[in-house]
């Protein structure tokens, strides 16, 4: 017995000394990279071999809110670097060396001209929260045929014929803001609109009308249930990380999510079978994103409608993508909506333009709109002012960022000429600092929507790829065109007929704490929960506007 022990204890004593010795070789091979980018003259926060630049990061850190979005701790730092708009940054052992690019040439070469890879751990939290192989993540012989399958749903005159569902989801969200200006209370803003464009995607994507806005729904709830267990925040948590309730949490919501998603493609295939087999009238077909895909891939592989059940392979495969669907959409959408109420409130010229602009192009009659859209959903692309309400709302508070995995092949050019190795590294497009750089946008705190209206040479046109809360290239965001459609529908029936202010003097009254509460002078400040969101719900008031 005292052998076994002794052979146990030694056992143990040598995993321990290797995992060290892993540790300090791994450190020392990390801290040894960034000496010599140091030694080269590449621009970084100041350095030391023992905390890299986690002092740099501390202080920043401590002039912000407990729970802001990491983005506003990389911003912060990004303005001690206008000159060159990239540098490094060396947080080991929480993560490997970053490239922080706030450059729009640089960041067109890596997401572009180079097509850099994303990184595994992008790779290991999207596939949790999709349940497998996904378009955000797919090598490119893999994505190609995907996104060919998924592109006609996605099509800009595709998402117009879906305009009457989506109207008719917003129309429930006008009536729960009609009930909070009736009982004048103060509410949670960025809960009720996640709860509506939960039910637009329901809609749009699978042709399945979730009521996540009248109660609970058990794909939204499983689905926010895992960004949760699934958040960045809870990976570098260790406590959140291996807390033991996670892999239970994370298995009950991936199987609810794909029961769900299955029962309701299975519904999709049936009603394409009958229509088929029947002939029968093509209005009672579904007229969903997911409907047009089942087409495309049937006509791209192959597929026989007449087989009893659905392809194995298409049904595996939607289930992922719409999963990735449901938790990107809801957040951009939602969180869009929310902050452009916010600067709209904060800016009274602004409201009035886009006020008069909807009463010019959809008629003064308000409570008409919703019919009038429905029967001529082209009007919507007659709101240039409206449009760049959105898009300036995305500028000052876009949803996410870009990252990509660094090749030893590749080195990123500044516009200096400077060179900068990838090698090793994760390179990050943080769209926040790039999107409030001075060198690129005039005033660029400030809320002006008139920047996409003027003219090229206009000192307020935007710079080329400086924008790019959905990317670019040939992956980018797929689902843009139904975000920003479903954000003018749900601003063309809201924006005329209610005053949305926030609460936040009344909410820090009432849930009074020490700290800080503001980032850049802002109360609603960027919060990490899967994606970004206004911290602390967007407390709000609703009131019905005086003309009407």
């Amino acid at each position: 017995m005292a052998s076994l022990t002794s052979k146990h204890y030694v056992a143990v004593v040598a995993i321990i000394t290797s995992f060290i010795g892993y540790i300090l070789v791994k450190g020392r091979q990390s801290r040894r990279s960034f000496h010599v980018l140091k030694k080269n003259g590449l621009p970084m926060p100041e350095w030391s071999w023992l905390l890299g630049h986690s002092l740099v990061a501390k202080a920043v850190v401590e002039r912000l809110p407990a729970d802001a979005m990491i983005d506003n701790t990389i911003t912060a730092i990004a303005r001690d670097f206008s000159k060159s708009d990239m540098f490094y940054l060396d947080f080991w052992p929480m993560t490997v060396p970053m490239l922080i690019v706030n450059n729009p040439e640089a960041a067109i070469q890596a997401n572009q001209v180079h097509n850099l890879d994303k990184p595994p751990i992008l790779h290991d939290l999207m596939t949790d929260l999709s349940g497998g192989p996904h378009m955000f993540m797919m090598p490119e012989k893999e994505w190609k045929p995907w996104r060919r399958v998924f592109n006609t749903g996605f099509s800009d005159g595709y998402i117009l014929s879906l305009v009457p569902r989506i109207v008719e989801e917003v129309q429930t969200y006008t009536g729960m803001l009609r009930t909070h200006a009736k009982e004048a209370d103060m509410f949670s803003l960025d809960e009720a609109t996640l709860r509506l464009a939960f039910d637009l995607i329901g809609r749009t994507v699978l042709d399945s009308k979730l009521r996540y806005q009248h109660g609970p729904n058990a794909l939204a709830d499983a689905m926010r249930s895992q960004i949760h267990w699934h958040s960045f925040g809870n990976e570098v948590n260790p406590w959140q990380r291996w807390h033991p309730g996670r892999p239970i949490m994370q298995r009950l919501n991936s199987w609810t999510m794909n029961r769900y998603i299955g029962k309701e493609l299975d519904k999709r295939y049936g009603e394409r079978k009958k229509r088929t087999n029947d002939s029968g009238p093509l209005l009672d077909a579904s007229r969903s994103v997911v409907s047009l895909a089942l087409d495309s891939y049937m006509q791209d592989f192959h597929s026989d409608i007449n087989e009893s059940n659905m392809d194995r392979n298409f049904r595996r495969y939607a289930t992922y993508q719409i999963r990735i669907f449901l938790f990107a959409g809801h957040d951009s959408t939602s969180t869009t909506i929310c902050y452009c109420f916010y600067l709209l409130s904060k800016n009274p010229d602004a409201l009035s333009l886009i006020s008069k602009e909807h009463d010019d192009i959809l008629g003064k009659d308000i409570a008409g709109v919703p019919d009038r859209l429905s029967s001529d959903p082209s009007l919507l692309n007659q709101l240039p002012y409206t449009l760049a309400v959105i898009k300036e709302t995305l500028r000052l508070f876009p949803p996410a960022s870009s990252m990509r995995l660094g090749r030893p092949d590749v080195d990123l050019i500044d516009r200096h000429g400077k060179w900068y190795p990838t090698k090793d590294c994760h390179v990050w497009i943080v769209h926040m600092a790039l999107h409030r750089n001075p060198r690129y946008w005039p005033e660029p705190d400030k809320f002006i929507p008139e920047r996409w209206l003027v003219p090229q040479g206009h000192p307020l046109h935007p710079v080329k790829g400086a924008w790019r809360p959905f990317e670019h290239g040939m992956r980018n965001c797929i689902g843009q065109t139904l975000a920003v459609v479903n954000i003018k529908v749900g601003l063309a029936l809201t924006i005329r007929e209610f005053d949305v202010k926030d609460a936040y003097d009344e909410w820090d009254r009432m849930h009074p704490s020490k700290g800080i509460h503001h980032v850049n002078g802002e109360r609603a400040y960027c919060i990490e929960r899967g994606g970004m969101h206004p911290a602390d719900g967007f407390p709000c008031r609703v009131s019905l506007r005086s003309s009407t």
